[in-house]
């Protein structure tokens, strides 16, 4: 059989890959699920995830070529979690206490637009298109009081796409450019990286910048709150209802 063109072919190679990765870890619990979605944040096409739920299965190879390895991260709470998630045995486990030179965390939670019409991230109210307006509005508003740096974290990247192609259509994006740079997070790590060095020169040179990416990606653990470049952090947190995380709390 002759392929003239492979590139066609990758969703079907991606699910043969998926399926012999099935067969080959098929004893004891289940380890890979088909997550099925009527929508993807509020689109209207139907969504297919193939998950690993098991996530010792992708560090195993590097246990395995290694004979020392170190993890880091601000964001590994608790740390007595994580070894039973990959199932090794830690050497050494310990936690630093974070300290402050100024006082810098102001807590601010909002539950009402500036149209008293109530704003949520719940799964079931995400294409609530009074909620996807608020949203853009407080940023606007935002970006207007606040100099510098800001961060708006989404919960994942469909629902952050959805949301800048929705902001998109309403004019928001457009204002938003009027008083800071728009920076946007991609799963490319390259373009991801130069965004975020690009983000920090225009803190630095007192053009200000807001930078659009995802709770627990790449940006969340790198950006920092360093001073001018960060003085804000928005964070739209996700909920139990995502039909994507049911098969990983109940493995």
């Amino acid at each position: 059989l002759r392929v003239p063109n492979l590139d066609d072919f990758n969703a079907l190679s991606d699910v043969a890959d998926f399926a012999s990765l099935v067969a080959t870890y098929s004893e004891g619990l289940p380890r890979f699920a088909i997550i099925m979605e009527p929508t993807i944040a509020g689109g209207p096409n139907p969504g297919i995830q193939l998950a690993c739920l098991d996530s010792s299965l992708a560090i195993a190879p590097l246990f395995k070529r290694f004979g020392s390895v170190v993890i880091t991260s601000g964001t590994l709470s608790p740390l007595d979690l994580y070894p039973k998630l990959l199932q090794f045995e830690p050497c050494i486990l310990e936690s630093f206490n974070m300290s402050t030179f100024r006082p810098c965390i102001h807590p601010l939670v909002i539950t009402r637009g500036s149209d008293q019409l109530p704003v949520s991230t719940k799964f079931q109210d995400r294409g609530d298109m009074g909620v996807v307006r608020n949203y853009g509005t407080m940023m606007v508003e935002l970006c207007r009081t606040i100099p510098d740096g800001i961060v708006a974290f989404f919960t994942s990247y469909s629902y952050m796409e959805s949301i800048i192609s929705e902001w998109d259509g309403m004019g928001i994006m457009r204002q938003l450019t009027k008083t800071k740079l728009v920076f946007i997070e991609t799963k490319d790590v390259v373009e991801t990286t130069l965004a975020l060095e690009n983000f920090r020169r225009a803190c630095d040179s007192g053009r200000g910048a807001v930078f659009l990416s995802v709770a627990r990606g790449k940006v969340s653990s790198l950006v920092g709150s360093d001073r001018h470049r960060c003085c804000r952090i928005i964070m739209k947190q996700g909920t139990l209802s995502s039909l994507q995380l049911f098969p990983y709390l109940h493995y």
